[in-house]
C-alpha cells in the first residue's frame, strides 16, 4: 500500500511510482495516468507534465509556485526534465557543473551553480541517431573527427553510410563541438537510462572531461517536490 503516488507524463508515455514516505514501493508504466493509477492503487497524487507556461533562467529548480517548463533563448526544458535536475540536486546539494540529460529524442546541457539552473542548451541528436537507424554505440574515431570539424558533418555522414556506428559517432561529435562552451572546463553528470549515455561519456572522457553516470533521478525529484 502506498502513502502517495508520483506520476510523470511526457511524449514517451506515463511513468508512476508508489511511495511509502520517501521509499519507492512500486512502479508502473503505461499510456495514460488512469492506467498507472489502476496498477498502483489509490493515494494522494503528485503529477508532473510539460506545461504551456514557462519561466526563464536562471531559476531555482524547486520554485515556490507552479512547477513549469523553463526557457533559455529558443531552448525549452520540459518540467519532467526539470524534475530530473531537482532529483539530482537533492542528492548532490553542493554540486556545480553541467548535467547532461539524455532522453529518447533530446539532449539537454544544463549548467548548475549555487543550487540554480543558470542556463541550458537543447539538441535533437538522439532523435537523429534513431531516425538514421544507427546503433547506440559510437565509433570513437568518427566522434573525434567530427568534433574537430563539425562543419563537415553532412559530408562525414555521407562517407559513412555503410558504417552506422561511425554515423552515431559523427552525430555525437557534431553536438559536442557545438556544445563545447558547456562542457569545456566543467565536470559533467550524465542523467540517463538510455544506452547512448555510454557513448557520450566516452566522447567527453576522451577530451579529459570528468564524467559521472547516474540513473534517472526522477523519483528523488518527486520526493523533493512533495516536500518543497
Amino acid at each position: 500500500m502506498s502513502d502517495w503516488i508520483g506520476i510523470i507524463e511526457d511524449k514517451n508515455g506515463v511513468r508512476g511510482w508508489g511511495f511509502r514516505g520517501d521509499t519507492v514501493v512500486s512502479e508502473a508504466t503505461g499510456l495514460t495516468a488512469d492506467a498507472i493509477l489502476a496498477d498502483l492503487g489509490e493515494a494522494d497524487v503528485i503529477a508532473v507534465a510539460p506545461s504551456r507556461q514557462v519561466a526563464s533562467v536562471p531559476a531555482k529548480l524547486a520554485p515556490a509556485g507552479a512547477f513549469v517548463d523553463l526557457q533559455d533563448g529558443t531552448s525549452r526544458l520540459p518540467a519532467p526534465q526539470r524534475l530530473q535536475l531537482l532529483g539530482f540536486q537533492t542528492d548532490h546539494a553542493d554540486w556545480d557543473g553541467v548535467a547532461l540529460i539524455l532522453t529518447g529524442s533530446h539532449s539537454y546541457w544544463c549548467l548548475l551553480s549555487a543550487r540554480e539552473l543558470v542556463g541550458f542548451q537543447t539538441f535533437l541528436t538522439p532523435r537523429l541517431i534513431h531516425a538514421l537507424a544507427c546503433p547506440d554505440g559510437a565509433s570513437p574515431g568518427a566522434l573525434a573527427e567530427t568534433l574537430s570539424r563539425p562543419e563537415r558533418l553532412a559530408a562525414h555522414l555521407a562517407a559513412s553510410e555503410a558504417d552506422p556506428a561511425a554515423q552515431t559517432g559523427h552525430l555525437i561529435g557534431a553536438e559536442m563541438g557545438a556544445a563545447r562552451a558547456w562542457w569545456l572546463g566543467q565536470q559533467v553528470a550524465i542523467l540517463s537510462d538510455t544506452p547512448l549515455s555510454q557513448s557520450y561519456a566516452e566522447g567527453l572522457r576522451a577530451q579529459g572531461v570528468p564524467v559521472t553516470l547516474h540513473d534517472d533521478p526522477s523519483p528523488r525529484g518527486l520526493i523533493a517536490l512533495r516536500t518543497a
